[in-house]
């Protein structure tokens, strides 16, 4: 019995050790995560693999992908397996992420009918979601003496987080979102005046 946890435990050390030579890999190296589950239909030692998304067309490609599971009750008969399912799982979600199609923003592939106004609902929706976080940040300050540059902070992490799913939805991916804020935080507007949540009604 001694014998064959040791053997098992040798082996994970082994994965862990090549699941961290795959990660000092350059390019974009999987994260791989050795797990125990229990109580579900996975219940075992769990294996998975995954590679940060840039586009939502990324994300989808590695859906129901890089993991593998051997059941409790195999797992001493099977412990030589356990590095090769690392290389196994990596090599599938790197696939994956190679070969998902590459993502184009609406706004650069409609055609010009389609796309007429949608400056005009960029700041329509600007002027909106800027009113309504007013309104919030107004009625917290007024009960909890929130301080205006924790509402700003607070604001921000709100609008990533909308900004975020907005993206996905929208197949904006990583890079262009980051090109986005970029090009908001050095506009004019926001270099020449710093926002300030409690009073100012009309932030950049």
């Amino acid at each position: 019995m001694t014998d064959e946890v040791t053997s098992v435990g040798r082996a994970i050390a082994t994965a862990l050790d090549r699941a961290e030579q795959l990660r000092r890999l350059p390019g974009r190296p999987a994260r791989v995560r050795i797990m125990t589950v229990f109580g579900d239909d996975r219940s075992g030692l769990t294996i998975n693999a995954s590679i940060a998304a840039r586009s939502p067309a990324e994300l989808r490609a590695q859906e129901g992908l890089g993991t593998r599971c051997i059941p409790w009750a195999e797992l001493d008969a099977r412990a030589g397996e356990i590095v090769g399912l690392v290389d196994e799982v990596v090599r599938e979600v790197t696939l994956a992420v190679r070969d998902a199609p590459a993502t184009q923003r609406p706004s650069h592939s409609e055609t010009d009918v389609e796309i007429e106004g949608f400056d005009e609902l960029v700041d329509e929706l600007r002027v909106t979601l800027t009113g309504v976080a007013m309104a919030v940040l107004e009625s917290r300050r007024k009960t909890n003496s929130l301080s205006p540059p924790l509402g700003s902070e607070a604001t921000m992490l709100a609008a990533l987080k909308l900004a975020a799913f907005a993206a996905c939805t929208a197949n904006v991916g990583l890079s262009d979102a980051q090109d986005e804020l970029r090009n908001a935080i050095t506009s004019p507007t926001c270099s020449a005046k710093p926002v300030q949540v409690n009073t100012c009604s009309d932030p950049c």
